[in-house]
């Protein structure tokens, strides 16, 4: 199996990670242990607008911040890449990504209000972020995501299929 698949509970919503974008994830994971650490998610939709595909991820920002328990994304550089990454291959600012270190991947009040403010936003041009919150450690990786739309509850979204 080449991606990690999730799917809101009516289906109507999927996410779709590929497996090379987990490995980066992991590896910074990995090297920022014990302290979380985090990042943006980049891609684009389907044609339908219901399946969300992650094409790559946007590391932790030079001036990003980070502890055992906590994790303040930076912005140093985002927008050229953000921008860069538009203009050059159509792909856009998705949602978030960070990590719990030997923690689970369940999300904080903190995570749900961060998200909640950018959904609302308008500057992120993202009325739906996604979050993807990576827990647990080396081997024995949890993930949990999920999505927040604009003035709506946040919706879990579960894994469809596990990694080989």
């Amino acid at each position: 199996m080449n991606e990690l698949n999730f799917t809101s509970e009516n289906q109507k919503l999927k996410v779709v990670i590929p497996n090379i974008v987990l490995d980066e994830i992991h590896i910074l994971c990995t090297s920022s242990y014990p302290n979380e650490t985090g990042g943006i998610l980049v891609g684009f939709y389907n044609e339908q607008y219901n399946s969300a595909i992650i094409s790559k991820l946007i590391p932790p920002p030079s001036d990003s911040k980070s502890g055992p328990t906590w994790f303040i994304r930076g912005i140093n550089g985002v927008k050229k890449k953000l921008d860069q990454l538009w203009y050059n291959e159509k792909e856009y600012y998705i949602g978030e990504w960070h990590y719990h270190p030997g923690s689970s991947s369940n999300l904080s009040n903190q995570d749900i209000k961060q998200m909640s403010e950018i959904s609302n936003n308008d500057n992120y041009k993202c009325p739906e972020p996604i979050l993807l919150i990576v827990g647990g450690e080396y081997k024995n990786w949890e993930y949990s995501t999920y999505v927040f739309p604009k003035n709506n509850k946040l919706i879990h979204l579960d894994v469809l299929n596990e990694l080989c």
